[in-house]
């Protein structure tokens, strides 16, 4: 079970990884009964597409946020965890799917000592924020309500679905003066696949699943979300981070939205993975001299 909390169902999954017990059940069920009762399983997938999933905090991460100074932010009756430290034009951090605010800690200090307020926020199911599901519009909202509480955001840095989320919310109004994507998902398209390989959905129960989303969201739901659309007329400079070793989003992710964003400058690493370029020295001087510009 301790192995399956670790697991992101929002991507790919590599053949190399051990498969944990309840995984196994889940891919067997969608397998016997998929064929069978594919309303029944779509209801359930759909139910699990938005399941959010708290993973330990780790220690870096329970230390900076023990130094930050502590907000909340009121959005549609939730109250959403916002952390800030230090002075100055804001930086903003937001995290990737069942990640948390604090996955900031080592951009932190060199912003810090820059001369930024580095902000982040933990999104609705996430961290200290209530819940345990969200969508790309509940967190975009967040952001809405970020701007208008907060003030102008000089630089936003984000981690996968973090990104999708930032693209989308910039296309709908929000202001931001210099973006870095690390390890973003260029398409729901990608997002939907590797869930459906990940849990070994058959395709009937996917095509309820998305029968169920384009009931509940506007048309073209799928389009206008997807990070690659709501880069294309964007006049803001932006620099996208990917590792080639990255096994939930695969670096071409990356090169797809950099392709798709006007002036974007792509930087490929190698060796750091989904998570560990975060917390990678030169990935972080980087961002904070990307932002610094």
């Amino acid at each position: 079970m301790a192995l399956y909390r670790k697991q992101q169902l929002h991507g790919g999954r590599t053949g190399d990884r051990p498969v944990p017990p309840s995984l196994r059940v889940m891919r067997l069920l969608f397998k016997g009964l998929g064929p069978v009762f594919p309303r029944l399983m779509g209801r359930w997938a759909y139910a699990l597409w938005f399941r959010t999933r708290r993973f330990p905090e780790s220690a870096a991460g329970k230390h900076i946020a023990g130094k930050a100074q502590r907000d909340t932010l009121m959005v549609d009756e939730l109250p959403v965890a916002v952390y800030r430290w230090g002075t100055g034009p804001i930086v903003l951090f937001l995290h990737g799917w069942s990640g948390r605010g604090s996955q900031v800690a080592a951009f932190t200090e060199p912003l810090v000592a820059a001369g930024y307020q580095v902000m982040a926020i933990d999104a609705p199911g996430h961290g200290a924020t209530p819940g345990d599901r969200t969508n790309i519009l509940e967190c975009a909202a967040v952001l809405r309500a970020f701007e208008h509480r907060y003030g102008a955001v000089h630089g936003a840095i984000t981690h996968s679905f973090g990104g999708m989320v930032l693209a989308f919310a910039m296309n709908s109004g929000l202001s931001v003066e210099r973006a870095v994507l690390i390890s973003a998902p260029a398409h729901v398209e990608y997002l939907l696949s590797g869930f459906a390989q990940t849990l070994g959905i058959p395709d009937a129960v996917i095509a309820v699943l998305r029968r169920r989303m384009e009931a509940r969201f506007p048309d073209g739901f799928w389009e206008t979300v997807s990070t690659v659309v709501n880069v294309r007329e964007l006049d803001v400079p932006a620099l996208i981070i990917h590792d080639e070793n990255d096994r939930s989003v695969p670096w071409e992710q990356g090169q797809i939205i950099a392709g798709a964003w006007p002036g974007a400058r792509f930087l490929k690493t190698t060796g750091l993975g989904h998570g560990r370029i975060l917390r990678n020295p030169a990935v972080v001087a980087a961002a904070v001299d990307f932002i610094n510009a």
